[in-house]
């Protein structure tokens, strides 16, 4: 089976064919690469992620899973794919995380940029497209407010961009895909490719550029990261090309760390990695989650679900926590890393037992401790013990 994209951006086949960009290295002919179906468009191709690339693809009667694998048949401007045969499975997994772990960094540089640019008049200075693209990447950004209630905490997980294919597979109105964060980041980076470089990146070592890969990857066998926020940005009108140029860099690495947390993830085994940035007090934060549903049993019909979680706002330091849940009874364990914080959490412990008893829950276990935990594993032990 072959497809034949057509590229977004038709100068970077050009490129390609002609050796002059790096695209050309990564397109060689029979080179294995991982492509994923972001939707379709308007005229029925085939919207799809090839090796970081978003391009359209003609696979017309063609039925593709959700992610597969293909090789470089031939170049040029229309290059020839072949689809591998056989299933997703842990293989090609295991080779999107090879690609994406390179390029992945924090949301927190990525973020920083946004603040900066929405609160300096050196913004309206940029290209009428990019502003558009940015003011969508800030709208699909949740509050805090709106991850304080239940249903709201279900909206901000479903647009944290970890199901834009799903939702885009099967569009429901509460979830639409113009609200989700990597679909916004996607635009963005179309945008971006879109815009003429005004000068070249940095070289490394220049001291411009921001290194990458300085913050954890969110992998199942790693232990949770409370992200602080990055350094504030100082954007001029004498710098703000070079701004551009690294949001170019940042968008990419933001695009990487969501599909690195997409693949970790496994609903079929009940798991779940999620980062959802918050729009907090001048400036942004990342609440990063780990969801996991324990397997039911003759004895816990139920199974038990636990959740981890960490973020790092300025007003309260890195906090993190595990919340475990086996009906009715649920259990929470807090770590923060300054003192006051520890006792603002303990003054709130009769109020969360208030309210996890309206809602039909039984607080077992409560404890708040001064400093983060040494990250032995994913998780502590367990805090829940079976009971007859």
């Amino acid at each position: 089976m072959i497809i034949q994209p057509t590229s977004i951006a038709a100068q970077l086949w050009a490129g390609a064919a002609a050796g002059t960009t790096a695209t050309a290295d990564t397109w060689r002919v029979g080179t294995l690469l991982t492509a994923r179906i972001m939707g379709q468009t308007d005229i029925g191709r085939l919207l799809l992620d090839i090796g970081g690339l978003t391009v359209e693809a003609d696979a017309a009667g063609t039925s593709l899973p959700q992610q597969f694998q293909v090789r470089v048949l031939t170049q040029g401007t229309q290059p020839q794919l072949e689809v591998m045969p056989g299933k997703v499975d842990e293989q090609v997994a295991m080779q999107g995380l090879r690609e994406r772990l390179p390029l992945q960094n924090g949301y927190a540089q990525l973020l920083g940029v946004l603040s900066a640019l929405g609160s300096r008049p050196v913004a309206r200075t940029l290209p009428a497209p990019l502003r558009a693209a940015l003011a969508t990447l800030e709208a699909a950004i949740s509050k805090p407010d709106d991850v304080s209630s239940p249903l709201g905490m279900k909206e901000a997980i479903a647009k944290s961009g970890a199901f834009l294919e799903a939702n885009l597979a099967e569009p429901k109105e509460e979830t639409p895909a113009a609200d989700d964060f990597k679909a916004a980041l996607l635009a963005l980076r179309r945008t971006l490719s879109d815009l003429p470089a005004a000068r070249p990146a940095p070289a490394p070592g220049q001291g411009a550029a921001r290194p990458l890969n300085d913050t954890p990857p969110p992998l199942a066998q790693r232990a949770l990261f409370a992200q602080p926020r990055a350094a504030e940005v100082l954007v001029t009108e004498e710098n703000v090309d070079e701004v551009v140029t690294q949001l170019r860099t940042d968008v990419r690495a933001a695009v990487s760390r969501v599909e690195i947390g997409q693949l970790e993830s496994q609903p079929q085994s009940g798991f779940w990695m999620i980062e959802i940035p918050l729009a907090g007090v001048r400036g942004y934060d990342v609440l990063q989650l780990r969801i996991e549903e324990g397997k039911p049993s003759v004895s816990e019909p139920e199974g038990m679900w636990t959740v981890g979680f960490a973020i790092d706002p300025p007003t309260l330091g890195a906090v993190q926590g595990e919340i475990q849940l086996r009906v009715p009874r649920v259990s929470v364990r807090l770590w923060a890393q300054h003192g006051e914080t520890v006792a603002r959490l303990e003054t709130e412990f009769m109020s969360l037992r208030r309210q996890l008893e309206k809602s039909g829950l039984q607080l077992d276990h409560f404890a708040c401790m001064h400093g983060l935990p040494v990250p032995t594993g994913a998780y502590s032990a367990v805090l829940l013990e079976a009971r007859a």
